[in-house]
């Protein structure tokens, strides 16, 4: 079911065109029972047909399948068991969500823009609420965080991994080769030493630009910027420091390892006083669809350690412990706001 990208590339005057409302519905109704294994041989040809029958058909396939894939309301690797096991009502939930973003003007966009194609083409992915730990070929282990993508390119010079985007935890394994090992990311490259590390790839977010994060916990790193032109010097940071950088270098000084430094990877989100915009900024990352902080609740503090495994729970508490209201639009659609 799955085919190159042709002229509805991101960025397109064709991509950004809008989408009517029922080519949406037809695109979400159809991915959605592709995700959940209930589609036939029949109904499969079907859909090939539909999709082929009008241009508009197609671009809502491939507007359902990057929104679906960015916001994980059909995430890849969990689709089928937890389809299969939803009521009516929450796979009609999720049909209608998905038609709304992909019908959508910039809402929609911009959560489709945001999901290239190299990270679906990536080695190893993980959707939204999901974790997974690969063990790489010189018994390195590495734990991918929700919606991430890694390229792993081992040879006989290097071994060399390519975050595309999210997060990873990385614990290096020494071998006889003595191949320097070498962890890439869009603002730099790290050259890691016996290192157990979490680096992360930070989108853009209101007035903060895109960047990086490396917090070193074992070990020693070296930190080249991406930027050829940068007079930046390579920056060594030691086990117990993290730091922030761009492709120019350091964004900000090196600092302390902050408390609860790759929690994530035992499934435990944590916060000490966070405004609670940030923390559902974080939250909104394990949970599929949307989750929106209300301007006027977004100052209160957050300080804890919360389980993943079920974030509607931690919702649930913040509202049992601070004076918010959980508005839930759909399942995949929650506003949070005063009480």
């Amino acid at each position: 079911m799955s085919r190159q990208p042709s002229a509805d590339l991101p960025g397109s005057a064709c991509a950004k065109a809008p989408l009517s409302a029922r080519a949406a519905k037809e695109a979400a109704q159809w991915l959605t029972r592709l995700h959940a294994g209930a589609m036939t041989a029949a109904e499969q040809r079907r859909c090939d047909a539909w999709r082929q029958s009008d241009p508009e058909h197609e671009r809502a396939w491939r507007r359902a399948e990057l929104v679906a894939h960015k916001l994980g309301l059909v995430p890849a690797a969990v689709a089928l068991p937890t389809l299969r096991r939803a009521d009516p009502s929450q796979r009609r939930n999720a049909i209608k969500t998905l038609a709304l973003l992909v019908c959508a003007g910039p809402l929609g966009w911009t959560a489709w823009r945001a999901a290239p194609w190299d990270e679906w083409t990536a080695d190893v992915r993980t959707a939204s609420g999901e974790r997974r730990s690969v063990t790489l070929p010189d018994g390195s282990r590495v734990t991918l965080n929700t919606a991430s993508a890694l390229d792993v390119r081992f040879d006989g010079t290097a071994r060399r991994l390519l975050l595309r985007a999210g997060e990873i935890l990385l614990q290096t394994a020494p071998e006889r080769a003595a191949r320097p090992f070498l962890l890439e990311c869009a603002h730099g490259v790290l050259e890691l030493f016996g290192a157990r590390l979490v680096l992360r790839q930070h989108a853009a977010r209101g007035r903060q630009a895109a960047h990086s994060s490396v917090a070193v916990l074992q070990g020693s790193v070296r930190l080249r910027p991406s930027d050829g032109a940068s007079a930046a010097a390579p920056v060594t940071l030691l086990a117990g420091q993290q730091a922030r950088f761009d492709a120019n270098g350091l964004s900000g000084d090196i600092e302390a390892l902050a408390p609860g430094a790759g929690s994530w990877a035992d499934g435990v989100l944590y916060a000490e006083q966070m405004p609670l915009a940030d923390f559902l900024a974080e939250l909104a990352r394990y949970r599929p669809g949307l989750l929106r902080c209300d301007p006027a609740v977004a100052g209160l503090r957050v300080s804890g350690a919360f389980q993943l495994r079920d974030t509607d729970k931690i919702l649930q508490a913040l509202a049992a412990t601070l004076p918010l209201r959980i508005a839930r639009h759909t399942r995949y659609w929650v506003t949070v706001g005063p009480a």
